[in-house]
C-alpha cells in the first residue's frame, strides 16, 4: 500500500479542488432554492416535479459535506468542518458528530462486518442468517417474506431513523464527554435547520403545507441515499470478523459504472473502491485514481470490483431477498475466494 500511495501522490490525486467544490455547493443550494420557490409560486402539479428535483440537489449537497467529514474537501481543517456543518445539521437536519461516528468510524472502519457496520444493519431487516435467527418471530417472518420487496420502500424512513439516532447520539455524547464547541455548533445548527425549514414556513404558509413539503423532500432523500450507498456494498460478502488490511475493503466494496449524466450528482461515490482505500482523495480526482488503483490491483493479483449501476440495484434487491438464509462468512473464507492467487498471497 505504501507503493500505491506513492504512485497516487506522484500523480497528484490528493490535490484539493476547494474552489470548484464551493462552486458546486452554491449551484446545488441555488437549485434547492429555485425548486422551493417554484413550489411556493407554481401550481400543485409543478410541486410534484420540483420537490424530487430539490431532493436530488439536497442529496448531492450532503455528499459534498461527506467530503468535509473525510477532510478531502480542503487542506484547511476549519473549512472542512464548516462545510460539514453547513450540509449536515444546517441543511440536512442530521448531526455532524453522529455522521462522523456512524460513517467515518463504524462504516469505513468495518465495511460489511456483522454488528459493526450500521449500513447493513437496518432495522427490522437482516443481512445474514445469524442475525435472522436472533430476531423475534415477527421480524423473522418479515425477513423471510417481505424484506426483499420492502427494502427500497422502507428507505423512505431513513431520514426519520437517522434524525432520531443523531439526537440520541448528541444526548449520549454530551453525557459522556461534556459540552464542547463541536457539540454546541451541532445543536445550534439543528435548531436553525428546523427553524428555517419548518417553523418559519409554517408561520407564513401554514403548518400543513410546510410539513408536507419538508417531509416529502427529505423522505425522497432517504431513497436517494440508499441508491448511492447500498449498491457499493450490498451483494458483496457479509463477514463475521474484521480484516484490518487493505484486502478487506477490496473484498467488500465495488465501483459503480454510471451513465454520464448521473456522475456529477454522485460526488465521486461511484468510485467506492478508491474512496474506501484513500478517503482523503477529493472526488474530482477519483477517476484518475481508479486507473492507478486498478493497475496496481492487477499487478498484485488483488480484486478490483465494478458493476453497472442497474445491475447493482438488482443485486441489492436480490441480496436483501435472500439475506435471511445466507450465513455470514469468515475473513479467511472470503480471502480464499477473492485473494487466492499466488501473486496476491505473495503481496
Amino acid at each position: 500500500m505504501k507503493q500505491l500511495r506513492a504512485e497516487l501522490t506522484t500523480a497528484g490525486v490528493f490535490r484539493h479542488h476547494e474552489a470548484a467544490s464551493w462552486g458546486k455547493l452554491v449551484m446545488l443550494l441555488a437549485g434547492i432554492a429555485a425548486c422551493l420557490t417554484g413550489v411556493v409560486l407554481g401550481p400543485f402539479w409543478l410541486a410534484l416535479l420540483l420537490i424530487p428535483a430539490a431532493s436530488i440537489c439536497a442529496t448531492s449537497a450532503a455528499m459534498l459535506g461527506h467530503e468535509g467529514s473525510h477532510r478531502s474537501f480542503s487542506k484547511n481543517p476549519a473549512r472542512n468542518h464548516l462545510l460539514n456543518y453547513i450540509t449536515f445539521p444546517l441543511l440536512g437536519g442530521l448531526s455532524a458528530l453522529y455522521w462522523r461516528s456512524k460513517h467515518d468510524g463504524a462504516h469505513h472502519g468495518h465495511p460489511n462486518v456483522v454488528n459493526e457496520d450500521p449500513d447493513i444493519g437496518l432495522w427490522p431487516m437482516t443481512s445474514c442468517r445469524e442475525n435472522h435467527l436472533k430476531s423475534n418471530a415477527l421480524r423473522r417472518w418479515f425477513q423471510r417474506n417481505l424484506q426483499g420487496v420492502m427494502f427500497w420502500p422502507l428507505t423512505l424512513l431513513l431520514p426519520v431513523m437517522m434524525r432520531a439516532f443523531s439526537v440520541k447520539y448528541l444526548v449520549t455524547h454530551v453525557r459522556r464527554h461534556g459540552f464542547s464547541f463541536a457539540w454546541a455548533a451541532d445543536v445550534a445548527s439543528l435548531v436553525a435547520h428546523y427553524s428555517l425549514w419548518v417553523v418559519m414556513p409554517a408561520m407564513i404558509f401554514g403548518v400543513g403545507p410546510a410539513v408536507a413539503v419538508y417531509v416529502s423532500l427529505w423522505t425522497i432523500v432517504g431513497v436517494l441515499l440508499a441508491l448511492i450507498f447500498a449498491p457499493a456494498h450490498m451483494g458483496l460478502p457479509v463477514v463475521v470478523e474484521q480484516n484490518t488490511d487493505w484486502g478487506h475493503h477490496l473484498e467488500t466494496t465495488r465501483n459503480l459504472v454510471l451513465p454520464r449524466g448521473m456522475r456529477w450528482f454522485f460526488i465521486g461515490l461511484d468510485y467506492q473502491v478508491e474512496h474506501h482505500l484513500f478517503p482523503k482523495i477529493p472526488h474530482q480526482e477519483l477517476p484518475r485514481a481508479e486507473k492507478i488503483v486498478k493497475a496496481w490491483c492487477a499487478r498484485v493479483g488483488a480484486p478490483h470490483q465494478s458493476i453497472t449501476y442497474g445491475a447493482a440495484v438488482v443485486d441489492v434487491t436480490r441480496f436483501m431477498h435472500n439475506a435471511w438464509k445466507n450465513p455470514a462468512q469468515t475473513g479467511a473464507e472470503v480471502r480464499d475466494l477473492t485473494l487466492g492467487q499466488p501473486a496476491a498471497r505473495a503481496a
